[in-house]
């Protein structure tokens, strides 16, 4: 235990003395700042007008949000993921900035990678667009293509792209992204640290008026090596993020749009059909160990699809990406009884491979706010427990776990207990005065990118996860 606390000393070292200019823990070096103002003044001399956006990079609170009506839903997030955007403040409280770009306009985001995660990305969205009728907007919340995630970012060090420089520029045309991407480099950026967020002009409405799309930008990120490291990270990214938005005064001559970028395929022909009677089997074995109770099965479906449904039907995707592959149960309401609880279970996708780490969460269906959740790894070997005759050996690939409001007592290694809607820090009171526990509820899964491909798996090349309610039918009352 000893040598690996000393090894592990030494490779943090290591990495904090490779990237001077964002130590962990640390905002932006002199060093980092004369850059930055070099590259300013570079982008003055090609034509730009640069507007540098103050303290616009940094966490959201969507339980804060939802809760207190400063928006209608939370996008269904991921209830253990933390959320960055490019963000402005309103009433106090830091919101996403909708942001519209004419064709040849840039953002440019200059920061750091989160520190050691199982996963991050950037991602560009339509969060809404013109809805035809006089100024009503219609949400979509639809990525625009392949995230920029920790298998294909450029940063210094590929093979770990933890706490690295990194700058993305988002933009629909080759020769402003060329521009920037000189300045950059004028400035002493290397070109290794340099991403480009194509907005494709096909399925974006570009522009500054009513009928322009809303652009956002989120980073995302799940199951940090060190909690303690990816709080700092966020705690202080208004210290090391510089956001800057540019233009030119004035319509260039010509411009050169970027075609729609090819995107990743989902799949790999490989399935994970043949665990299909081990995953009946476990399921008979859960209804067998709660006897005398109702059991109301809940199959998951298909949650959202990708980005183009969102640009051709007009379908919300509030904020999927094509890292995952979402499915969701049908609503259910949970009592207070330790007699009323869930049995969630299915196949574990990063056990078989198929996904870097897959979760599921219990959600508020109204407000479509994740209350709490288990990943891949905190669930590996739950299913053991139970018997599964001669698929017995196949209980490592799956998983079963109990969620309930109240677990009777049940560890935490067993039972997932909510107890209450979770808001913190949030301006208005940890509280939610427009949701209970009390309301609908369901389940939502998702498989993050299965190594192969580097995005998510195809739907039809995993098993959908399942969920059993489980009701003593002598219990009458209902909390």
């Amino acid at each position: 235990m000893k040598a690996k606390i000393i090894l592990f000393t030494i490779l943090l070292a290591g990495l904090v003395a490779a990237n001077p200019a964002f130590a962990q823990g640390q905002g932006k070096s002199p060093a980092m700042d004369k850059r930055i103002d070099i590259f300013q003044k570079q982008l003055q001399q090609q034509g730009f007008k640069v507007t540098h956006w103050e303290d616009a990079f940094g966490p959201i609170n969507l339980a804060c949000w939802v809760c207190n009506g400063l928006t209608d839903t939370a996008f269904g997030n991921n209830a253990a993921a933390p959320y960055q955007v490019i963000s402005e403040t309103y009433e106090g409280v830091r919101m996403g900035r909708e942001m519209q770009l004419e064709p040849y306009d840039a953002v440019i985001f200059i920061g750091k990678t989160p520190p050691s995660v199982a996963y991050f990305s950037y991602t560009g969205f339509v969060y809404d667009r013109y809805n035809g009728e006089g100024k009503d907007r219609k949400q979509i919340f639809s990525s625009i293509g392949d995230t920029i995630n920790l298998s294909r970012i450029n940063t210094l060090e590929k093979k770990h792209p933890f706490n690295k420089e990194v700058i993305i520029v988002m933009t629909a045309d080759r020769s402003t992204n060329e521009s920037v991407m000189n300045a950059a480099k004028q400035a002493g950026f290397p070109q290794s640290i340099m991403n480009t967020m194509v907005v494709p002009s096909s399925v974006v409405k570009l522009g500054k008026d009513e009928k322009a799309d809303t652009l956002l930008f989120v980073e995302r990120m799940y199951l940090p090596a060190d909690q303690d490291d990816l709080n700092n990270y966020m705690d202080t990214s208004g210290q090391w993020a510089s956001v800057f938005y540019v233009t030119y005064p004035e319509k260039p001559a010509k411009l050169d749009p970027y075609p729609t970028p090819e995107m990743l395929v989902r799949g790999t022909g490989r399935t994970e059909v043949d665990l299909l009677p081990a995953l009946d089997s476990l399921e008979s074995a859960i209804i067998t160990a709660n006897p005398g109770y109702q059991a109301d099965k809940l199959q998951s479906g298909i949650w959202l699809l990708e980005w183009l449904d969102g640009f051709q039907r007009g379908t919300n995707l509030i904020g999927e990406c094509r890292d995952t592959a979402y499915l969701k149960t049908g609503d259910f309401k949970l009592s207070t009884s330790p007699e009323d609880f869930l049995v969630v279970f299915g196949v574990n996708h990063e056990a078989t491979g198929k996904s870097t780490y897959s979760n599921f969460t219990l959600y508020h269906s109204a407000m479509e706010l994740g209350l709490a959740g288990k990943n891949s790894r905190e669930i590996s070997g739950s299913a053991d427990r139970y018997d599964l005759g001669k698929y017995q050996a196949m209980s490592k690939y799956l998983y079963a776990f109990k969620v309930a409001r109240n677990c009777g007592g049940l560890p935490t290694t067993e039972c997932l207990e909510v107890k209450q809607i979770p808001v913190s820090n949030c301006l208005f009171g940890d509280c939610c005065p427009r949701g209970s526990l009390d309301d609908d509820l369901f389940l939502g899964f998702r498989a993050y990118v299965e190594p192969e491909t580097g995005v998510g798996p195809y739907w039809f090349e995993i098993l959908w996860d399942r969920a059993i309610h489980f009701k003593n039918p002598e219990f009458s009352g209902s909390n």
